[in-house]
């Protein structure tokens, strides 16, 4: 690799006690030398900020004070970032390997590219894969279709978010929907697929809870485009459900080992 570009990665948290040791590892056995690893806690009153400063040696800046939400927290990040390139990594789930962020430079020091996005696997408590969810190659058209990449298996060059704006604070948990319609569809964006697994997803957090709920939050998704001067597409509420039941059977297929891409 001629260049080392520095990357910022992003955790948030809040009373993540129990589960942000096994986050703050996987960012600790990076084999990339040029990580900026930012943690922006909201005032945990558990032994997240304890566990947190267990790993100062590995994390470059911490804030730890109240918000008003994840996506005013990741701002905040964003905000103090030096790193060219963004990315996001919440506490109880993990970077897929050691050397994903290695990966992950490389592309954007051999192409001339704003964005980068990976596939994603959602586990649950017991490490067992539920969801296998493989991005395709990247097309203005297939967002339509109602694919979106896993939120956190996106890195992105912190000029484009300064240039098209960061997270609205507005949408309740739709936040990361929106920007990502923003800054992939509305405008254009020189972007390309890593064919690789990125992150270890934990069931539970907040885009992956309350599945009774699914239907209305799609409905705030369509919204999502109007915000954006853009017209949803049709059918976008039974595309997007539709796309994740071959998510679930490449989950039971790895939990069946008949599956060898499936990991």
């Amino acid at each position: 690799m001629t260049n080392s570009p520095c990357i910022s990665i992003i955790t948030i948290s809040f009373n993540n006690e129990a589960d942000i040791e096994p986050t703050l590892q996987s960012v600790a056995l990076q084999d990339y030398p040029n990580i900026e690893y930012i943690v922006v806690d909201g005032a945990s009153t558990d032994g997240t900020l304890e566990i947190i400063d267990r790993y100062r040696n590995v994390i470059d800046k911490v804030i730890s004070e109240s918000d008003d939400g994840m996506y005013e927290a990741i701002n905040k990040g964003i905000k103090i970032a030096r790193g060219e390139i963004i990315g996001l990594i919440h506490a109880g789930d993990r970077l897929y390997s050691s050397n994903i962020v290695s990966c992950i430079a490389e592309q954007f020091d051999t192409q001339d590219i704003e964005a980068i996005y990976g596939h994603s696997v959602h586990v649950d408590s017991n490490d067992h894969v539920v969801r296998v969810n493989r991005s395709p190659t990247f097309s203005r058209g297939v967002i339509r279709r109602g694919w979106m990449p896993s939120h956190q298996s996106i890195y992105m060059k912190k000029s484009l978010i300064d240039q098209n704006g960061d997270y609205r604070t507005d949408l309740g948990g739709n936040g990361d929907y929106e920007f990502f319609i923003r800054h992939f569809y509305k405008f254009p964006i020189r972007v390309v697929r890593l064919n690789e697994f990125v992150i270890r997803f934990a069931l539970g957090g907040s885009s992956t809870t309350s599945y009774h709920r699914i239907f209305h939050r799609q409905k705030i998704h369509a919204d999502c485009w109007r915000l954006n001067g853009l017209s949803p597409p049709a059918l976008l509420i039974p595309l997007k459900l539709a796309r994740k039941v071959p998510q679930f059977i490449r989950g039971f297929m790895r939990r069946a080992g008949l599956a060898r891409n499936a990991h």
